[in-house]
């Protein structure tokens, strides 16, 4: 029951964004955003389109880019505590092209 306290406490959470740029350039972007809030990008993959994190906090962050018509659609996903919110400003530096 205590292994799964944390968990509990700091659930999966999930944003989706729309973005104007390709995934190699969402996946540059996001890791320059990330490695400015102190992240540890563990693994980017640009012909899938995916970027794993570890956030300072000990959160995991997965993103994953995929193409669509007039740019791509961005999805991240946090598992654990993202104290300082880096998946919510992530999110919004995407949508807004710019970075840190």
């Amino acid at each position: 029951m205590l292994l799964r306290l944390p968990r509990w406490l700091c659930p999966r959470r999930s944003h989706c964004v729309r973005v104007s740029t390709a995934p190699p350039d969402v996946l540059l972007q996001s890791t320059a955003v990330l490695r400015h809030f102190g992240a540890r990008v563990l693994r980017c993959d640009v012909e899938d389109g995916t970027l794993e994190a570890r956030l300072a906090a000990g959160a995991r962050l997965t993103l994953s880019a995929v193409e669509e018509a007039a740019g791509s659609r961005v999805t991240l996903e946090t598992e654990g505590p993202d104290w300082h919110g880096v998946a919510r400003t992530l999110a919004s530096e995407l949508a807004r092209g710019g970075g840190p």
